[in-house]
């Protein structure tokens, strides 16, 4: 999730250096001041991915340190939130969301 959240935000810093580019791609259509927002909207994109991987990375190293049930249970449950966004938002090359996901539900179901 991490690599593609990097790898969007290299699409957006490469797309807002060269916007004739996608001029010469998107000019016949109608709705051309859309392509003005394409780095913008990848940016936020990416910058949301950066965010939800790294915030993902954090609970997970947490997780592997907890010991209290209930410690455990919300940082599952947090996790499991942070998968679902990811799925939208970081897309994680899908594999990110499904370890995230198999990993918070192993998470909430734990028992001591």
């Amino acid at each position: 999730m991490l690599l593609n959240a990097i790898m969007v935000l290299i699409a957006a810093a490469i797309i807002s250096a060269v916007p004739h580019l996608l001029h010469r791609f998107f000019s016949y259509y109608p709705m051309v001041p859309l392509y003005l927002l394409t780095p913008t909207i990848l940016a936020i994109i990416g910058v949301t991915g950066l965010v939800v991987s790294i915030l993902a990375m954090y609970f997970s190293i947490r997780l592997g340190r907890l010991s209290d049930a209930s410690a455990v249970h919300s940082t599952g449950i947090a996790l499991l939130v942070l998968s679902i966004i990811g799925l939208f938002v970081a897309n994680g090359f899908f594999v990110g969301f499904i370890l995230l996901l198999v990993g918070s539900i192993l998470a909430i179901t734990w028992k001591p």
